[in-house]
């Protein structure tokens, strides 16, 4: 059976991600095609710092690459984000896996902060090898996501969450399931059951529908 939420735009075309049961809801699954993206465009970087450096390299994937996370942290993977895009459209046929939305928020401002440092790094005339190793941080962390399914801005989002008691759910469903890692280890996408997410028992009685973390 189709899922209805899994559509190419957002309904508003603005929203981050589409509504799931009442809860805004991101594709865990394009976002790992993005992060696989991204990592590609790392990788390159790297290669052009380190071996050819009489190419101006980061002059011009930075400031693509802070749009690019920008765009996708206010807009989501679509319509503005170009990964985001590409992401989305080459997982279309695969099944989506609704996660929630503000820890990629938060994860996707930490990466255009990371593309910031790199562009400031260029204009402050700072040596290719130092701005390198900024771009393999960016090359390890969308690696992590892309090939393993962990996010380590989701992770820290957790963690910095954790205190509040009544946000403990949604910090919880946005880390990888126990079935989903499984499945990365071999490269298959697989929707999480929604006895997969952990509860928690939230004060007073209170309902997942009302978090928003």
């Amino acid at each position: 059976m189709s899922d209805p939420n899994h559509t190419f735009l957002t309904s508003p075309w603005y929203a981050m991600g589409q509504n799931v049961d009442g809860e805004l809801r991101i594709n865990e699954t394009a976002t790992r095609a993005r992060a696989g993206i991204l990592n590609g465009i790392s990788a390159a970087t790297i290669f052009i710092l380190l071996g050819r450096p009489e190419i101006d390299i980061v002059i011009y994937v930075g400031p693509i690459v802070i749009f690019d996370m920008i765009t996708a942290a206010v807009f989501g993977l679509t319509p503005l984000s170009p990964t985001g895009l590409l992401g989305t459209a080459i997982t279309m046929k695969f099944e989506a896996l609704w996660k929630p939305t503000n820890p990629k928020r938060f994860a996707w401002t930490l990466g255009a902060g990371m593309g910031i440092t790199c562009t400031l790094m260029r204009l402050f005339n700072i040596r290719n090898e130092y701005i390198a190793l900024v771009v393999i941080m960016c090359y390890v962390l969308t690696w992590l996501e892309g090939v393993l399914g962990f996010c380590v801005g989701c992770w820290m989002y957790r963690i910095l969450f954790m205190r509040k008691a009544a946000k403990k759910e949604e910090c919880v469903a946005c880390a990888p399931s126990e079935s989903f890692r499984a499945s990365s280890s071999k490269g298959v996408p697989m929707k999480v059951d929604e006895t997969d997410s952990v509860e928690e028992s939230l004060p007073d009685g209170g309902s997942s529908q009302e978090l928003d973390c």
